[in-house]
């Protein structure tokens, strides 16, 4: 007699874990409804129920972490969540910003440091948000820093660009300043940087603005100048600072965000166009496709700015799960400047993984797609009204995006379509059991934007939720957010008074 086969729910419930484990959510939420065996095997797995969680809330398993058993990872994610979900901080304390002049300063929150500096100043101000009772240190350098960036989770990175003198608005027939790489735990030379100082040159330029992001070994340095006629220049450079080697300069980008470790966003001036170009082997060719955004309504341009987002890519922290490099967010801030002297200002978010996958195949490298055939179905433009403007950039982390509401109010715009849907699901069901109480607004899709805008109709066809602090109500000029913690910068109390930081601790 042949015997029997065997059949997947003959294996023992430890091995369907393990596989089940594999599966992304959409797949692993569907097994439930399969049998009652499976469901059965699904409820009473930790390790599954902090799988669902996960991928619901777009964070990764840390691996590396085997302190923490599945059960405590899973308590942990589901405490930050709810502390995110309806803005309410486990403490809240604030640091005095001192002497520092936050109207001309580039500030940074990664892991648990914030830093932020006055440009054309010697000296970086930071601290550790770990740190029982937080203070500003200061960190100086032997060059005046006109640009920073930090990778702390990702590669206990700190990058400066500094010049040997302050800068001013007097034509240069050259100027060098210089990309440094130090790790931020010990404040010393970076030790798997191939050189430690990168000299980076450019000639015949004045009134100078710098741009620098990383992610894992590639860095990029944008400065924007005006040439010995006044025209609007604009030079990237892309090294590997862990080869110590340039992969390329290319003239006339005005921003640059890093998809992956092995791909770079450009965008191109005046023309509102996105470029994708792939990074292999330390060079980049390309573009391989090219991201028309929407014609507009009358003659004039694009200036296109990224937005601050992170994380920066994979985490080497000994955190338990950390947000989702792959399922985040990248923002830009679109000012549309007409040839009659008027001028808007938009921001658009879009789905890091959604981009990555416009990538196309090695015969179809150069390609060209109108913004009715790839931006509909991933990008979002946000609302004004919901608070998307404030005297500080709004900032990203994973999908969700820091921003000042209307009064002062810190909010976050959730562009998790997971928790959209459970939203929308449960409003449905007349059922908000677990569910916020401090959305304020519910931005659904298919909304027509910028009607006066654009040329062409422009749909919003990703929702998104705005979730606002309903027992914090200080009034607040500028915010940022990481991983758990927000910044929000408060207005002095009394005339002449010190601005301070108030920093929220969420999980």
């Amino acid at each position: 007699m042949p015997r029997r086969p065997i059949l997947l729910l003959d294996l023992p419930p430890e091995i369907l874990i393990l596989v089940f484990y594999h599966l992304d959510l959409p797949t692993l939420t569907a097994c439930l409804s399969t049998s009652r065996h499976v469901k059965s095997i699904i409820d009473g797995s930790t390790l599954l129920q902090y799988r669902l969680a996960a991928q619901a809330a777009c964070v990764e398993d840390n691996p590396w972490n085997t302190a923490i058993d599945s059960a405590h990872k899973l308590v942990a994610l589901q405490r930050r969540e709810a502390a995110f979900n309806g803005l309410v901080p486990t403490s809240v304390f604030s640091v005095e910003l001192n002497d520092i002049d936050f109207a001309d300063c580039k500030y940074a929150l990664s892991g648990a440091v914030f830093a932020i500096v006055e440009v054309d100043t010697k000296v970086l101000n930071w601290l550790s948000l770990t740190a029982t009772e937080p203070v500003f240190q200061r960190l100086e350098f032997p060059g005046y820093i006109r640009d920073f960036a930090l990778a702390i989770p990702e590669e206990d990175l700190l990058v400066v660009v500094l010049s040997p003198e302050p800068l001013d608005d007097q034509f240069t027939l050259e100027i060098v300043v210089e990309l440094r790489f130090y790790e931020m735990s010990t404040q010393s030379a970076h030790r798997v940087a191939h050189d430690h100082v990168i000299p980076v040159s450019i000639s015949g330029a004045h009134l100078l603005a710098f741009e620098i992001e990383t992610s894992g070994s590639n860095v990029f340095l944008l400065i924007d100048y005006l040439d010995e006629d006044g025209a609007e220049r604009s030079r990237i450079f892309m090294y590997d600072w862990k080869l110590g080697c340039l992969i390329k300069s290319l003239d006339n980008y005005s921003t640059a965000v890093f998809l992956s470790p092995d791909v770079i966003l450009l965008a191109q001036m005046i023309t509102g166009t996105l470029q994708l170009w792939a990074i292999s082997e330390g060079t980049v060719s390309g573009p391989d496709v090219s991201l028309k955004l929407p014609a507009l309504a009358k003659p004039g341009k694009y200036e296109i700015l990224a937005l601050e987002s992170n994380p920066k890519g994979c985490m080497s922290s000994q955190e338990p799960f950390y947000a989702s490099f792959d399922d985040s967010s990248v923002g830009f801030d679109i000012v549309f400047q007409f040839e009659d002297g008027s001028d808007e200002d938009l921001r658009l978010v879009i789905s890091r993984r959604a981009l990555l996958q416009l990538l196309p195949f090695v015969e179809e490298r150069g390609k060209v797609l109108l913004w009715r055939d790839w931006g509909p179905p991933i990008a979002h433009w946000p609302d004004n009204p919901d608070g998307f403007v404030s005297e500080w950039p709004m900032t990203i982390w994973g999908h969700r995006c820091a921003l000042i509401g209307p009064g002062g109010h810190i909010r976050l715009a959730d562009f998790n379509p997971y928790s959209y849907k459970k939203f929308l699901q449960a409003e449905r069901d007349d059922s908000r059991a677990g569910l916020t109480t401090a959305v304020v607004s519910v931005r659904e899709k298919d909304r027509l934007i910028g009607v006066e805008l654009f040329g062409e109709e422009v749909r919003a066809c990703l929702g998104y939720l705005v979730i606002e602090s309903r027992t914090i109500k200080h009034l607040y000029i500028g915010v940022t957010v990481g991983d758990k913690v927000i910044g929000g910068l408060k207005k002095p109390a009394v005339p002449g008074g010190k601005t301070s930081i108030d920093f929220w601790r969420l999980g």
